[in-house]
């Protein structure tokens, strides 16, 4: 058949559109100001990732044609950051818990070589500050090392700044390329985001050492890396709930809500892995924290198994035969949280997600501290 002759397909296209268009209208913001939206450019960076991957490969099924017209460079890259979305349960580079650990590990032996070069004088290297904190009234939204986790940089990478700036230049160049060449002549829909929302002079940075800021941060059973892996979690929350939650226009409200349910359940499907694979070796306050995130009623409504198809059509586009008989065109989400939450809309969805995210990133906050 061809492209947008099946309700699947017309469904599919309808919420990519939903999705670029609050793309273009975030990287106009970010252009608007490019000196003050770095912070938030590199909290969205990963997402906008996950919209051109998923897409051009949804595309590739339903409009083939389209799909080649809309090709891009920069693949490989953009590929491995939509697997960052995943936290543990990537498949990517990074793959599982293990993989993000090291991953995180490994970032901060580099970053930490690199900085300590610099320095000529050898006994002086050991107070070389080597992990930049980004916060946002009062929250950490992102560091040095979440933020080379959400770009795709790797380790080796930071060991050539120049050779890196140009590689992410490129990889911008890509998604923006996209985004204006899918959307075409479609209308803006909207004139702001959660950018022109927020007080840009908010933002705060600090450089600290890494062995200091990282001790006894979360539990003492956990290692650096683990201890960063967590640290990208916890920005993750505070970044939806401090800062795109400031995006109130209903031309954004279903990709907002897209956002944020996927990055919860990535987080709670992550910290209940966790959960199995440390068991009785963390603290009792640790215990406390994660039963209270991981035994709440909103997670075990997200984790459930017989809500797949829901979070897949929200991140591959393509909605499973089965749910297309209750889709509708002219409904949020085309219908998607009445055909697989009976008994919700999707205001009284979104409220129940938006909550919960309150709620978990409060509990990271208090679990980050020292114990």
């Amino acid at each position: 058949m061809g492209a947008g002759t099946t309700l699947e397909s017309q469904v599919a296209v309808r919420l990519m559109e939903n999705d670029f268009t609050f793309a273009r209208r975030f990287l106009g913001s970010v252009l608007a100001d490019p000196e003050n939206t770095l912070i938030p450019l590199y909290c969205m960076n990963n997402y906008i990732s996950l919209f051109v991957y998923e897409s051009h490969r949804a595309l590739k099924e339903i409009d083939p044609a389209r799909a080649t017209l809309l090709n891009y460079d920069s693949g490989v890259t953009i590929e491995r950051v939509r697997h960052t979305v995943k936290l543990f349960k990537d498949t990517g580079p990074n793959k599982g818990m293990v993989g993000v650990s090291k991953y995180f590990d490994d970032l901060l032996i580099a970053f930490r070589q690199h900085l300590r070069s610099k320095v000529w004088l050898p006994a002086a290297r050991a107070w070389v500050d080597d992990l930049g904190l980004w916060s946002y009234r009062g929250r950490l939204v992102t560091t040095t090392q979440v933020a080379s986790f959400y770009l795709g940089a790797t380790p080796q990478d930071l060991t050539d700044p120049k050779s890196l700036g140009l590689a992410l230049m490129a990889v911008g160049e890509s998604q923006g390329g996209y985004v204006a060449r899918f959307l075409g002549t479609l209308p803006w829909e909207g004139p702001t985001t959660f950018v022109n929302a927020m007080n840009l002079g908010e933002i705060e940075n600090k450089d600290v050492k890494t062995e200091k800021y990282f001790n006894g941060a979360f539990d003492p059973a956990f290692d650096d890396g683990m201890v960063g892996a967590l640290t990208a979690f916890r920005c993750a929350l505070n970044f939806l709930d401090v800062m795109l939650s400031g995006d109130t226009d209903n031309a954004s409200a279903e990709t907002v809500f897209k956002l944020k349910f996927v990055t919860l359940y990535q987080v709670l499907a992550s910290l209940r892995e966790l959960q199995r694979h440390y068991g009785a070796s963390v603290t009792g306050r640790s215990q406390g924290i994660l039963d209270a995130i991981l035994g709440h009623s909103t997670t075990a409504l997200m984790l459930q198994g017989n809500r797949r198809g829901f979070r897949n059509t929200l991140i591959h586009y393509q909605p499973a035969a089965r749910a297309t008989a209750q889709l509708s065109l002219s409904l949020p989400l085309c219908g998607l949280v009445e055909a697989y939450y009976p008994g919700y809309d999707f205001p009284a969805l979104s409220q129940e997600i938006g909550e919960h995210i309150v709620r978990v990133a409060e509990l990271c906050e208090e679990w980050a501290q020292s114990n």
